[in-house]
């Protein structure tokens, strides 16, 4: 049927519209291009391959970042662990040195006390320390007399009576005698390291009266008992201030040094006044 034209022209039919689009796909056809629907296509794929490339560009981003930043985190954990100091393990608090009590025998009128030491090598030494009681002091001041009940000992009677028969026996075995001077804590420092020199030669004469020349007789200088450097447990039988003093030595090892041997086997006890209780320690062979 036909329509009327918007143009007022002639009137169209249902065939023009046909028509022209047969015509419209013929010219289409001839002029080589696709129809229109298909010419959009391509560019929808390209738009959906680079949206398919961004995407997998942003996953190896995430990725790579997460690498980075494991990378990262283990290289600070690692400067961590290298920058804290290892822990040091506790020293123990030192103990403190246990005292021992020096094996102490009643022999006649002296008190034997056995003792060893060694010195700087470790060579020992084995030692009788001589404290001759109480009963025997040194008058006060003297060099040459010791008072036994308020009565002073005639000179030609004190080795006899000091070193009494049995302290003799234990001389004849020693390898080596030593006479011992010391001198009390009051007076001039110097003047009373002479009088421990003194003493210590009076006892060796009294020594060489009662024992046999071949043993090797020696010297032992003390100097100055300092009672506020000791702490020796004096008892009412042994004075440590101004008593008679005898020594011998029982054993030593080759090349022992005796000085260091003997300052080391008197030092350490409850009942013996240590080296520091002196203010010298000489030991002199004089024979």
């Amino acid at each position: 049927m036909p329509r009327s034209s918007a143009s007022g022209g002639r009137p169209e039919f249902e065939g023009d519209h046909f028509m022209n689009d047969i015509i419209a796909e013929d010219v289409n056809s001839q002029s080589g291009q696709p129809p229109l629907g298909d010419r959009n296509k391509p560019e929808e794929e390209k738009k959906r391959r680079g949206a398919i490339w961004l995407w997998i560009l942003a996953v190896l981003l995430f990725l790579a970042a997460l690498v980075a930043g494991a990378i990262l985190y283990a290289e600070q954990a690692t400067r961590k662990v290298e920058a804290t100091p290892a822990p040091q393990p506790l020293e123990a608090a030192p103990k403190p040195v246990a005292e021992k009590r020096a094996p102490r025998e009643k022999v006649e009128n002296a008190y034997f006390f056995r003792i060893d030491g060694k010195d700087a090598e470790g060579r020992a030494a084995s030692f009788d320390y001589i404290i001759v009681t109480s009963d025997y002091t040194w008058v006060k001041g003297s060099t040459t007399e010791v008072v036994s009940n308020d009565t002073v000992i005639p000179e030609d009677e004190a080795a006899d009576r000091i070193i009494t028969p049995k302290v003799r026996e234990s001389f004849a075995s020693a390898l080596d005698v030593i006479a011992v001077g010391l001198a009390s804590r009051e007076g001039d420092r110097a003047a009373e390291e002479e009088r421990a020199l003194a003493r210590a030669q009076t006892v060796a004469g009294w020594i060489s009266k009662v024992t046999d020349a071949s043993i090797p007789l020696w010297t032992l200088t003390l100097g100055q008992y300092d009672r506020g450097a000791c702490k020796a447990q004096q008892d009412a039988d042994s004075s440590y201030e101004r008593p008679v003093l005898l020594a011998s030595v029982r054993a030593r090892g080759d090349g022992v040094n005796l000085t260091e041997a003997f300052s080391d086997a008197i030092s350490g006890h409850d009942n013996l006044p240590s080296r520091n209780c002196y203010s010298q320690f000489e030991l002199v062979k004089i024979r």
